[in-house]
């Protein structure tokens, strides 16, 4: 089974909405700066198992998948559980029931999901990863999600949603160069990636670069100006840089 069988769910943006941050200062703004699904989508040979899930629990799958879509969540798992029951093998369903669950805050339902997904396509389909991915780094497992994404980041090396959780991974293995570039690659290709300046104010923090996460944290309020708790950090970080530089004006010769 190859991975360009399994096509870039219309979701994909969905760990980026509504994952809880490492840092409590995060919120739902990341989601501007994900690549269009769309764009993403890869070409995929049509397998007899995609024709059977075609066939089988279609109408229970899109039912529920549009459910989701449109923000009813807990109404659109007994949808996604009908297409699983009436087609085991419908790893789509489990990839959405995941969402789902996560969306609800069922960590551990949302693993099963996800880990079902990836068993299913033998770790051809990259979403479930980048999910199972982050909820490891909620739980602050992060060797294991370090593995896991990079091993996504395979399958689909363009997803800035897999660099994120990867750099986040880093971050919590204290690597701060690794994450570092992660992060700082990203916005070569990108700079209007809000997250990862936001990553990078926290790589620069524990790195006491105060002008760096300084620069880091502007950078992201150009972005997301409506901010508040984001200016307050940047503001106690700017009287500090201030307060160095007038510590060392004094101390000169």
């Amino acid at each position: 089974m190859s991975a360009s069988r399994f096509p870039t769910h219309s979701r994909s943006a969905f760990l980026a909405t509504i994952l809880i941050s490492p840092a409590t200062l995060f919120s739902s703004s990341v989601c501007q700066s994900q690549t269009d699904a769309r764009a993403m989508r890869s070409e995929y040979v049509v397998s007899v198992q995609d024709l059977k899930m075609a066939a089988k629990g279609r109408a229970a799958f899109d039912k529920g998948s549009q459910m989701l879509d449109k923000g009813d969540t807990a109404n659109s798992i007994p949808y996604l559980q009908r297409a699983i029951a009436q087609y085991p093998e419908h790893y789509m369903a489990y990839y959405d029931l995941g969402v789902a669950h996560f969306r609800l805050a069922h960590q551990a339902e949302a693993e099963q999901a996800f880990q079902k997904a990836i068993d299913l396509t033998k770790g051809k389909f990259a979403l479930p990863q980048f999910g199972l991915g982050a909820i490891l780094c909620q739980k602050a497992e992060f060797l294991q999600a370090e593995t896991l994404l990079r091993r996504a980041l395979d399958l689909e090396p363009g997803s800035q949603i897999g660099k994120y959780y990867l750099g986040w991974a880093q971050f919590g293995l204290n690597r701060l160069i690794e994450a570092e570039q992660t992060a700082e690659q990203a916005l070569l290709h990108n700079a209007n990636l809000s997250q990862f300046h936001f990553l990078l104010a926290r790589i620069h923090i524990r790195q006491h670069n105060l002008p760096a996460a300084l620069k880091d944290l502007e950078s992201y309020l150009k972005l997301d100006p409506h901010r508040q708790d984001v200016k307050a950090l940047a503001e106690r970080i700017r009287r500090d840089v201030e307060q160095d530089a007038n510590a060392i004006a004094v101390v000169r010769p």
